[in-house]
């Protein structure tokens, strides 16, 4: 009779859980149907704030970001491979390969900051934006410290400590020093190997800014451009910390008489966010140019560029740079690039 007893209950108890499984799915399908809703939604609250020219050129400008950015970084790798040889293309590749894995993890953070955006958790894409900035840059640095010359002028890098006594970058440096010397990693993301082998520890500290000082003292960035990161920075992270209700995703629907508990659209928040993306599409484009850069204009890579190609890219940051200093940076450099390529 108990064993009865008991099996019946573990067979409640089974369907129960298959029960559960099932109205998390439709949980799920519902959750999807309303980000679609609030897709749509937001879409329609653009021209209720701005004019359909504003909000179609404002659209327009977020595109071509991201089109500009994604086919100048990967036609100058594809370039190299067709005018040159592949093995010019994989040896550029790997010095770089550092980079080139934060590029991909910021790019993958940016399309989930858009689609945030985008279903009306404003907030929440900044914030992520925010993670996709600290992502490009840690992997320009990291990229970088596989070169000499960027290791042992690295002094805003020994302030980073280790968090709770953990290994930080001066660790990290003094490891570099003895194992490689004056050697340059011919795959930048050796670097992580060498860290799981010697610093299994490996925590430094959160100091973005330091890491932005190190780019400006490494001269990958300007003082102007340091300036327009910081201050970009700064912004992006009032909503990560939510340091007043305002930044906050009932809040801002409470400041502009929206229902906050349908999260009811703000288009005018949807618009400061696409600027910040397309502020960002230009920072990143820039950081990666700029690492490739010291390569390229090495006689080795130099003729490797196919700037027909290009064109259409170059357009595109041509005419974001009209209202957008990360995109006119990106522009200078390569016009900069190409006079010293072609």
């Amino acid at each position: 009779m108990s064993k009865a007893n008991f099996n019946i209950e573990d067979t409640v108890e089974k369907f129960s859980k298959i029960a559960h499984v099932v109205d998390f799915m439709i949980y799920l399908v519902k959750t999807i149907s309303e980000h679609l809703s609030k897709l749509c939604e937001n879409l329609e609250s653009l021209p209720d704030a701005f004019t359909i020219l504003e909000a179609a050129g404002l659209i327009d400008d977020v595109m071509n970001s991201m089109e500009g950015s994604a086919g100048l970084i990967t036609k100058i790798l594809s370039s190299i491979k067709k005018i040159c040889d592949e093995s010019k293309y994989y040896s550029l590749l790997s010095l770089h390969l550092a980079l080139m894995f934060y590029h991909y993890d910021a790019w993958m953070l940016l399309r989930h900051s858009l689609l945030s955006a985008f279903i009306g958790y404003y907030s929440v894409a900044f914030t992520e934006l925010r993670s996709a900035m600290e992502s490009i840059v840690r992997g320009t640095v990291f990229d970088l410290l596989a070169i000499p010359q960027y290791r042992r002028e690295a002094a805003e890098l020994q302030k980073i400590k280790g968090f709770k006594n953990r290994a930080g970058f001066p660790e990290l440096l003094e490891v570099l020093e003895k194992r490689l010397g004056d050697r340059r990693l011919s795959t930048s993301i050796e670097i992580f190997a060498i860290i799981d082998e010697e610093l299994k520890e490996f925590n430094p500290e959160a100091s973005f800014i330091k890491l932005l000082k190190q780019l400006k003292a490494w001269k990958i960035i300007d003082e102007e451009l340091f300036q327009e990161a910081d201050a970009h920075y700064a912004e992006l992270s009032k909503h990560a910390h939510r340091i007043h209700p305002r930044f906050s995703e009932v809040g801002s629907r409470i400041i502009a008489d929206k229902d906050w508990i349908e999260l009811e659209p703000v288009p005018e928040e949807l618009s400061v966010y696409l600027h910040s993306f397309i502020d960002f599409n230009g920072l990143l484009t820039y950081l990666v140019l700029k690492v490739f850069s010291i390569d390229l204009v090495h006689e080795e890579y130099r003729s490797c560029i196919d700037w027909k190609a290009l064109e259409e890219d170059i357009q595109r940051a041509s005419k974001l740079a009209r209202n957008h200093r990360t995109w006119k940076k990106t522009r200078d450099l390569l016009k900069e690039l190409r006079s010293l390529t072609s």
